[in-house]
């Protein structure tokens, strides 16, 4: 169980999210997240583990942690409520 970081190339905008099976090829799934994939290329896109967690209380915990570490609910810097593009 990770947390990661997924960093927009292009705009340099963040998502912080979690991932339970640790799989290199899941960037997240957030639906403004995948748009923006679709529309700037998966390539453009960078995935970073920033932590892992050995139980789902802690992963839930750290997630909100590096959410607000990167101050990613800042539409300037990331999302979680407002579009990447």
């Amino acid at each position: 169980m990770i947390i990661y970081k997924t960093t927009n190339n292009i705009n340099g905008k963040i998502y912080i999210g979690q991932d339970r099976n640790n799989n290199p090829s899941y960037y997240g799934s957030g639906k403004k997240l995948l748009r923006a994939i679709k529309k700037y290329g998966k390539e453009n896109f960078t995935k970073e583990i920033l932590e892992e967690c050995f139980n789902e209380d802690h992963l839930n915990e750290r997630e909100v942690f590096w959410i607000f570490y990167y101050n990613s609910r800042d539409r300037n810097i990331g999302t979680i409520y407002r579009d990447w593009e």
